[in-house]
Order: structure tokens, then sequence, then C-alpha cells
């Protein structure tokens, strides 16, 4: 019905056409007002007063602007859903790195501390006295001593420790010396499992702030390339400009 689809488009004339629930909004409005007008068609109503009816049980224009009210809340919550899990996820992960980063540094004094013991005792040391010394330090996976400090490819003894499993990313080797002989030690390298996880954490927040931020161009009417390249490449920097950009525009307007 002709009325029916210039009524409806009138109603939400405001809202923006693009979105899908823009469009949801429409159809099922649409949908709604012709079943009614054909309800009150077959009670006997002409054309023009089952419109009229079927307008007025509908709300009209002030049913219509509180749906894309609600619809409008609704985008809002979950750009602010996002910015919230992005932020949180940058503040975890710089949170979890600075302590890997600490216990790392702690580590390598133990790490140092066992190397020197073994190199120490290496000519009387067993199989079980290094065992004992690996099992202090469950990061160290392999101990190898060198009689002779030029030639890395072949160590005189080598000691397997345990978490064999650990990718070959985050594993670490650490030199160290003494007068009787030259230690290495492939440790688990906390450090650079910090590094790994703040990558991570840091991936996530630059996304969804990014996607934060191309729904704010987008409500305020600004998508344009040149903001879409300078959120995407300055991520929070090219947000500010573009906030003080806008905040400049609308201060010379009035």
């Amino acid at each position: 019905m002709r009325e029916v689809e210039e009524y409806v488009d009138k109603l939400y004339k405001h809202a923006n056409p693009n979105y899908p629930e823009t469009k949801e909004l429409k159809e099922e409005t649409r949908i709604h007002l012709n079943e009614s007008i054909k309800e009150l068609m077959k009670d006997g109503y002409s054309e023009n007063d089952s419109f009229r009816i079927a307008v007025e049980r509908f709300g009209g224009i002030e049913q219509a602007e509180k749906l894309i009210s609600l619809m409008h809340i609704r985008q809002k919550s979950f750009a602010m859903w996002l910015l919230r899990v992005g932020v949180l996820s940058l503040l975890s992960a710089s949170i979890l790195l600075i302590f890997l980063l600490y216990l790392g540094n702690v580590h390598d004094a133990e790490f140092a501390e066992i190397g020197y013991t073994i190199g120490e005792d290496s000519s009387s040391s067993t199989d079980l006295d290094v065992a004992k010394y690996l099992s202090k330090e469950p990061f160290v996976l392999k101990a190898s001593l060198y009689n002779d400090e030029s030639d890395h490819s072949n160590p005189d003894l080598t000691f397997q420790g345990g978490n064999q499993w650990v990718p070959s990313l985050f594993k670490s080797v650490f030199f160290y010396g003494t007068d009787r002989t030259f230690i290495s030690l492939e440790i688990i390298d906390i450090r650079t499992i910090g590094i790994f996880l703040f990558a991570i954490g840091f991936t996530i927040y630059y996304v969804l702030f990014t996607i934060w931020g191309l729904i704010q161009l987008y409500h305020r009417g600004e998508l344009k390339l040149v903001w879409i390249i300078g959120l995407v490449v300055l991520n929070v920097v090219g947000y500010i400009i573009f906030s003080l950009k806008d905040k400049k525009n609308f201060t010379e307007r009035f």
C-alpha cells in the first residue's frame, strides 16, 4: 500500500537508513500496519479509515521516536562495551607485562646461581646432583657443560629438565663461565611470554578502539577517508585530533 510506504518513510526519516536496525524497524512497522489495515477492511471499514485507525493504534510519530531512541541507546551501549573491553585488555596486558618483566629479572639471579654452582662443581657433579639443581628452578629446560668455550655445538655434558613442550619462541639461552668450565642454560623466558601476551592484549585494544572510533565517526556524519585512515593508523591519537577538529568546527559555527 503506497500510503503505508510513505508513512513509514516519514516516521523514520530521522533514523539512519543504512543501519540494519532501521531497516528492521521499518519492515516490522510496514508489516504491522498492512496487517492491521487488512483486518479493519475485513470488518467493513474503508481503506482510508482503516489506514487512519491502524496509524492511531500504532502510536504515530511518538512511537517511532521511542523506537529510534531505543535503537540509538543500544548502539551506544554496544560501542561503550567495545571500548571498555578494549581498554581493560590493554590495562590487563600492561600490568601482566610489568609483573613478568620484574619476575624475569628475579629469575635471572636464580639462573646465574644455578649456572655458576654447576660450573664450580662440574668435576664432581653427578647426574643426580645436576638434576637436583635443575629441580630447584622449573624454568630451566636444559643445562650444557663445555670444556671449550669456543665450541657451542658439542657440549661435553647435557642434562635435560622438564617442560620440553615449551615453544622455541619462549626459550632463551644464558651463558656462564667459570675457571673450570663453561655452562649454558636453556630457560623459559617469562619476559618473552609477557611481551607476547601484551601484544595480544594491545591488538585486542587496537581493533576494538578502532571499531568504537569508526562508530563515533559514523554517528557524527564524519566517516570520511582522512579520518578513517587517521583512526586506523594513529588510533587514539587520530581520534583526539578528530575530536579537537570537530570541537573547533562546532565553536566556529556558534
